[in-house]
C-alpha cells in the first residue's frame, strides 16, 4: 500500500529520523468522560499550549539486532508542561489523584503500542499510562486549593499505527477516602 500525500513513508531510503507534528490539545477536561467513578478535576487554570514535537527512532544503530517492535518504536518528549488542578473542594481531605487517557487517540490506530510516561518536579509521582487507562499521581492529604505540577512527558508509539496528527487530552480525576 502506498502512503497518501498526508502520510509520510516512514521507511523511505532507510531514514532513522521521523518528524511528526503532534498537537496536544491543552489539558481541558470539559469533554472528558471517565469510567472509574472518580470526580474529574478542573485544570482550566493550566496554561493552554500546543506542542510541536519531533519523534526520533528510539533505537539507533544496527537494525539487524532489533525486534520488529524495537525497529518501529518512536520516542519524543516535551518538558515544562505546567498543570494546575482546582482542588479547592478537597483541601484538607485525604485523596488519590489520577491521570488518564481516552481510549481512542486521534491519529493513532492502536491502544497497546501507545505509552505516555512522565516525570515530575514537585508533589506528584512519576509513572506511565496507556489509552483507556489511568495511573496514580498522588495519594495523601490535599494541601492547597490549587495543586501545581511541572511535568516532562515522554511519548512512545509504534510508527506502524500512525494515521494522522496525534491529538489527545489527558484528564485528571480525584477520589477521596
Amino acid at each position: 500500500m502506498r502512503p497518501s500525500k498526508n502520510q509520510p513513508n516512514l521507511f523511505q531510503k532507510g531514514r532513522y529520523l521521523v518528524t511528526a507534528c503532534i498537537l496536544i490539545i491543552g489539558f481541558l477536561l470539559g469533554a472528558s468522560v471517565t469510567a472509574w467513578g472518580g470526580e474529574v478535576l478542573d485544570d482550566s487554570l493550566s496554561p493552554q499550549k500546543q506542542y510541536g514535537i519531533q519523534f526520533q527512532w528510539a533505537h539507533r544503530g544496527n537494525a539487524k539486532n532489533l525486534t520488529k517492535e524495537e525497529f518501529h518504536l518512536l520516542r519524543s518528549s516535551v518538558a515544562g508542561v505546567e498543570v494546575y488542578l482546582d482542588t479547592a473542594a478537597y483541601e484538607g481531605r485525604r485523596a488519590r489523584i489520577y491521570i488518564g487517557l481516552p481510549r481512542q487517540i486521534e491519529g493513532y490506530s492502536s491502544t497497546e503500542e501507545f505509552l505516555l510516561s512522565w516525570t515530575t518536579d514537585r508533589i506528584f509521582s512519576a509513572g506511565s499510562v496507556r489509552p483507556g487507562n489511568r495511573a496514580l499521581l498522588f495519594d495523601g492529604v490535599v494541601g492547597s486549593a490549587v495543586m501545581v505540577e511541572m511535568f516532562t512527558f515522554i511519548l512512545e508509539i509504534d510508527a506502524r499505527h500512525l494515521n494522522g496528527k496525534i491529538q489527545y487530552a489527558p484528564f485528571y480525576e480525584i477520589e477521596t477516602y
